[in-house]
């Protein structure tokens, strides 16, 4: 079960979720700081973060069918799509941005798997995944309390074997996930400080990833590890991907 889309939409309108939001996109804008002629793509809850990747070419937003998508308003031109099954060519996408997309994934190799599909070759992926060791994974009043967390040892570990190299890692969301007036008028300070005096419990840990073309040596296990990887989620009879919904 993923969180539902009022859900997120209540919790970025609020004072905490305007802050988290501006601490995030500062942190994506900066890791990608020129996307022209990219095409780029959001999955998960993309629309607090569409400006970071506004310069790109175009921006694709797709939302899990489980977590929905409003009618009018915010979040309204995301495509609702099965976590395992997107309606995107093969290496169609340069960058792909995934927040909230993670935790409440049901397979979480079976996504990466989709991600390495509709990435270019020179691809890279920014995740945003809730960090285990900090309070916003345990205090349910936010989204990030959601699903499952996740170190950076198993997000690096995740990774490789699905085919990627982290590239950079940061953290962030230092303050108390409490939506009180002084922690949210203090934000920036709590970046600051925490970044030094805390690090290894941000509310999130941020990871850049390029996808790896050049497979190890390693006989069956590779060969397998290949077979996962490569074979679409679905295929039609004619060889397209195909999608019960669009």
């Amino acid at each position: 079960m993923r969180t539902d889309v009022l859900d997120f939409l209540r919790f970025y309108e609020s004072p905490l979720g305007l802050a988290v939001r501006d601490i995030l996109r500062e942190r994506i804008g900066a890791a990608w700081p020129g996307l022209n002629n990219y095409r780029s793509g959001i999955f998960g809850y993309g629309w607090p973060y569409r400006e970071a990747l506004v310069s790109s070419e175009r921006v694709i937003m797709l939302a899990p069918q489980e977590m929905g998508a409003l009618a009018n308003g915010k979040n309204s031109n995301a495509v609702l799509t099965a976590d395992l099954l997107w309606p995107l060519a093969d290496a169609s996408l340069d960058r792909l941005l995934v927040v909230h997309g993670l935790e409440e994934t049901a397979d979480p190799r079976a996504l990466l798997r989709e991600i390495w599909r509709v990435l270019a070759d020179d691809g890279s992926l920014i995740i945003i995944a809730a960090n285990r060791r900090s309070a916003w994974s345990m205090v349910e009043k936010t989204p990030f309390a959601a699903g499952r967390p996740w170190t950076r040892g198993q997000l690096d570990r995740f990774l490789r074997a699905s085919l990627f190299v982290p590239t950079r890692w940061s953290r962030a969301l230092f303050m108390p996930p409490f939506n009180a007036g002084f922690v949210v008028r203090t934000a920036n300070a709590w970046e600051r400080s925490g970044g030094v005096l805390w690090p290894s419990f941000s509310g999130v840990t941020m990871v850049e990833a390029r996808k790896e073309m050049a497979l190890p040596i390693g006989g069956a296990k590779v060969e397998k590890l290949t077979a996962r990887i490569l074979r679409p989620a679905a295929m039609s009879s004619n060889g397209a991907n195909s999608c019960d919904r669009p």
